[in-house]
């Protein structure tokens, strides 16, 4: 009798672990050429441990850049058991209160490359993973280029820029700019804060997120930001255009050199196309942001997905973990490397052979990361933060001083 309660016993554990449904809360999911996808091949091996489990997945609504898909679940008390996103609305999360640790959970942590896990320990626990990521680098239209009679260095300057932008202006006469600029919305805002980079001027110093310095050399971004208005070498409309128009007059061939991101390329040159607006793409390259006088190395914006579990106390919690270590499993890594441009975060995972991918992996190595704090839990409350700002520095509204001063208070007084 004992046995046969013990069986009975164990078969209602095992049950409790696989008779589960999880939920995702997710950005998209991703298709690959074998005709798999990111989350089916994630599926698939977590069925294999949990052969009764379900997956529920939720697309977040992107319309503002914000977390208000996720706050809203909160609110109504229906958290998901997983919230895999970019790490600018994902870090509000990466907090004790909410996040799983995944540290004695996910088991194949010795296969990342040192380092790359250390900016999702908090306070001793690992509380997200990475899934996937890619930086980004200055797009340089090489035909613009060729049709301005003007060649961009590898380590080129400000100066060099500006000497660019002149020529823009005087061959498209308004037509074509130098650069992309807006300042609708938030969404995006990496495109442009990359600009802190070639300037020197740090968001914070030494990982130190209760206090920001981006004052000390910020005023020259934004007066940085007005000569190119004042010089016609940005849109004349930028203090309200958003990202969308940035990315799509980039891939109509009207911006000479501006950030972008390997992996975008081929969708918004197929969305021009298919709209008739460009027979076909541009020649490109990707090189670092220029730099200013005094500046030795110009470091990037790498964006990646990271995924959060919510802490239940249930056996949902080991399912969730495991589908989140095998979101990231090693043939998935390759196919997002291969196929989709993103830049691999495993020992042995072989190199893209994208060769715009490549270049920019070569700014990573050389130039290094920028960091604005993404994983700070307070980075999504403080993104909203700029862009009001911004829209002022754009329309000439306010001196680049009192306008970093503003911004860099706002920032400090999110506690």
């Amino acid at each position: 009798m004992k046995k046969i309660f013990s069986v009975i016993l164990v078969f209602f554990v095992v049950m409790g672990v696989t008779a589960q449904t999880i939920t995702v809360l997710h950005s998209g999911d991703t298709v690959f050429s074998e005709g798999t996808s990111h989350f089916k091949n994630a599926e698939n091996l977590l069925k294999k441990d949990f052969p009764n489990v379900k997956v529920e997945y939720i697309k977040i609504d992107l319309s503002d850049g914000s977390t208000l898909t996720m706050d809203a679940m909160l609110a109504a008390g229906e958290a998901p058991n997983v919230y895999l996103d970019t790490t600018v609305r994902t870090s509000k999360y990466m907090i004790p209160e909410y996040a799983l640790p995944l540290e004695n959970l996910v088991t194949d942590l010795k296969d990342y490359t040192p380092g790359n896990l250390d900016p999702y320990y908090i306070n001793g626990h690992l509380l997200g993973i990475p899934v996937s990521g890619s930086a980004q680098g200055m797009a340089i239209n090489l035909d613009m280029m060729k049709d301005i009679g003007f060649v961009i260095k590898p380590n080129w300057t400000i100066s060099d820029f500006m000497k660019m932008a002149e020529l823009v202006k005087q061959k498209y006469g308004g037509k074509k700019w130098a650069t992309g600029m807006f300042a609708g919305n938030q969404s995006g805002d990496y495109l442009i804060n990359n600009w802190y980079a070639s300037f020197g001027a740090q968001w914070y110093k030494n990982g130190e997120y209760n206090k920001s310095i981006v004052a000390e050399k910020g005023a020259k971004v934004y007066e940085f930001f007005q000569t190119l208005v004042k010089n016609g070498y940005v849109p004349p409309n930028s203090a309200t255009l958003v990202d969308d128009d940035y990315v799509i007059q980039w891939a109509k061939g009207d911006l000479a050199a501006t950030a972008f991101f390997p992996s975008w390329t081929k969708p918004y040159f197929d969305t021009v196309i298919q709209q008739g607006i460009i027979k076909k793409p541009f020649n490109y390259e990707f090189v670092p942001f220029p730099r200013a006088d005094g500046v030795t190395k110009v470091g990037t914006y790498f964006s990646g997905s990271i995924a959060v579990i919510h802490k239940t106390g249930t056996p949902a919690d080991k399912v969730a973990a495991r589908f989140v270590q095998y979101l990231n499993n090693n043939k998935t890594e390759t196919l997002f490397a291969e196929e989709k441009g993103m830049i691999p975060d495993k020992i042995g995972i072989k190199d893209p052979s994208d060769p715009y991918t490549v270049q920019v992996m070569k700014i990573v190595a050389t130039q290094g990361i920028f960091d604005f704090g993404l994983t700070d839990r307070r980075f999504t409350e403080r993104r909203a933060l700029q862009f009001p700002i911004l829209q002022q520095v754009l329309n000439l509204k306010i001196t680049p001083e009192v306008a970093i001063k503003k911004f860099q208070d706002a920032l400090n007084g999110v506690k």
